[in-house]
């Protein structure tokens, strides 16, 4: 298959679905432009990429994980499937691939579709991995990037652009504050009953394995503090479906997180959501005007180590619980508010 019109050059995707060719129908007979994202993991990665579906004017189609096949909104995708299954898409054209992958099987199956534009990683010689220049400014500082690891590292520290901003723009869109697009759940009926209207506060202690410095190290004192201020508090836990968790957080008045999955959904779902960065980067983080982000102060010289020790990072507990007052305030749910039954929630 391959792709093809590599040379043809557009200002805006939106342009180049809409331009004319010898071959374009008449408007009655003419189709809807086709997207295929290949965006697979990590969760959270993939839910930050979902603004994509709201600006995207094209039917859309996605290649992901089987996890995150759970977290798709249906209703904004004309297909979804996890990589192993991606071959039910081989009988479609697209008008754009964006590929957005750093792994070897998941560039091959997206260069493998038949495409007008490709936007993303590829497979280049001798198995190294590649990616096209309308998506330097992402790549340029990730694990395949063509100026080697330390360059990659220092722009990755420098930069001071969402994630969303970088990613509108390898598409030709402007990013103007488009909302993350999940499946929402159901209501949760694990919930704790409120304590006479208490504010109830999710703490997510957890971060995964890959990046166990992500844990902050003061989430006991903290649920303490709260608990102290009438403050119902929850600690999330693992859950046998991805959309309980959903609903976990759904069912919180406000999230306290570090940077992972939860600070996402809480994002996705309009919760006041308040993120510890220990070591990766809070200006990728499109927060929405509800995010408060605490940054240790060593984050710099912990940028992206992947050796931090869990708790390692010096973030008092006072940071965090006034961050936590400040996004409940913008909220209008001040924990000042909270009311207890002179029991312990």
């Amino acid at each position: 298959m391959g792709f093809a019109g590599a040379h043809i050059r557009f200002d805006t995707i939106r342009q180049f679905m809409s331009a004319p060719s010898s071959r374009t129908p008449p408007a009655a007979h003419r189709r809807r432009p086709r997207v295929l994202i290949v965006k697979i993991g990590a969760l959270g990665d993939v839910v930050r990429t979902t603004p994509l579906l709201r600006a995207l004017p094209a039917d859309v189609y996605w290649i992901t994980s089987r996890e995150a096949l759970e977290l798709l909104p249906r209703q904004a995708l004309a297909g979804a499937c996890d990589l192993p299954s991606c071959g039910k898409f081989s009988g479609i054209r697209f008008d754009a691939v964006f590929s957005l992958e750093e792994d070897a099987a998941a560039a091959a199956a997206a260069s493998g579709f038949a495409a007008d534009r490709f936007v993303g990683i590829k497979p280049g010689r001798r198995e190294k991995l590649v990616y096209t220049e309308s998506s330097a400014p992402w790549f340029d500082m990730g694990l395949v990037s063509r100026l080697g690891r330390r360059r990659a590292d220092a722009l990755k520290k420098k930069n001071r652009s969402s994630y969303q901003e970088i990613l509108f723009s390898m598409a030709g869109l402007r990013f103007r504050g488009e909302a993350y697009w999940i499946e929402r759940g159901r209501s949760s009926a694990s919930a704790p009953p409120r304590f006479h209207g208490a504010l109830r506060v999710g703490l997510e202690p957890r971060a995964g394995e890959r990046w166990l410095g992500k844990v902050w190290g003061g989430y006991d004192e903290l649920a303490r503090r709260l608990r102290a201020a009438g403050v119902s508090v929850r600690v999330l836990r693992q859950r046998r479906r991805l959309l309980d968790y959903v609903s976990d957080i759904a069912g919180c008045d406000a999230i306290v997180s570090g940077d992972t999955l939860a600070m996402h959904l809480a994002l996705a779902l309009g919760k006041p959501t308040t993120a510890v960065f220990t070591c990766t980067s809070p200006w990728e983080i499109h927060g929405y005007g509800r995010l408060e982000k605490v940054v240790s102060p060593r984050l710099l010289r912990d940028f992206y180590r992947r050796d931090l020790a869990p708790g390692a990072a010096p973030v008092p507990v006072e940071k965090v619980f006034a961050a936590l007052n400040r996004a409940l305030d913008k909220a209008k749910l001040p924990i000042r508010h909270a009311r207890s039954s002179g029991k312990t929630p």
